[in-house]
């Protein structure tokens, strides 16, 4: 009883609207809310959704725990819950030390301040953990949206809306705490790390390390957490 008042105490929860109409257009344009995709929609292509299904996952909160229904909103960067009479709810990614664990395959989300590469504004949204140090490995997915592209002319085709899927990007925590991306140039990883640049750039050249292989940075980022 009362582990069931701690997470209810302590996960806010930001209810979902569902709107059958252009779904996708009220995601782009309703700042601060969030809206479950209209997966009836069959104008809109693909998903927003990592995996489109609610699957069983684990929210851990320090030393509890309690398994929902979950799934992960790529392109609003939320993790939904699927309560039992069918209401969506969006976890609070402002929540501290919370780890999402999907049971099915053990892919874990955590929430974490970061700098978008794009834009190089501050963020704050989930990243799978990859590898669990003080260095961490984490992997950003991304979906974006791109609106409906009428014809110009008979000769052209009409492109639907549609969820695309883009590459993965891979980052990992500065000194601050930060996550910040992983550079593809080896010189420009060390010099994420001033104080340890040489010993890093030393090790990569070594090791003959891949910065696009994943267990290449794996290999790499335990090295640097021992530095």
């Amino acid at each position: 009883m009362m582990k069931s008042i701690f997470f209810t105490a302590i996960i806010t929860l930001m209810s979902f609207n569902v709107f059958a109409q252009d779904a996708a257009r009220q995601n782009l344009t309703s700042p601060g809310m969030i809206y479950s995709f209209d997966m009836n929609d069959n104008s809109i292509k693909g998903t927003p959704y990592i995996v489109n299904e609610f699957m069983p996952g684990k929210i851990s909160i320090d030393e509890q725990s309690k398994i929902y229904n979950l799934r992960y909103n790529a392109f609003n960067d939320v993790i939904e819950i699927e309560r039992s009479n069918g209401d969506l709810e969006a976890l609070n990614k402002d929540l501290s030390n919370v780890t999402i664990t999907f049971t099915k395959d053990n892919k874990s989300y955590r929430a974490y301040n970061y700098i978008d590469p794009d834009t190089n504004n501050n963020m704050k949204g989930y990243f799978v953990v990859v590898s669990d140090n003080k260095k961490p490995l984490l992997v950003k997915e991304r979906i974006v949206f791109t609106e409906k592209k009428q014809a110009k002319s008979s000769y052209d085709k009409t492109k639907p809306a549609q969820y695309k899927r883009k590459s993965d990007l891979y980052f990992t925590l500065n000194s601050s705490g930060v996550a910040v991306e992983i550079p593809s140039n080896k010189k420009d990883v060390a010099n994420l790390f001033p104080e340890h640049s040489k010993d890093i750039l030393n090790f990569i050249k070594s090791n003959k390390i891949k910065t696009s292989k994943q267990e290449d940075l794996v290999q790499l980022l335990n090295y640097m957490s021992t530095l």
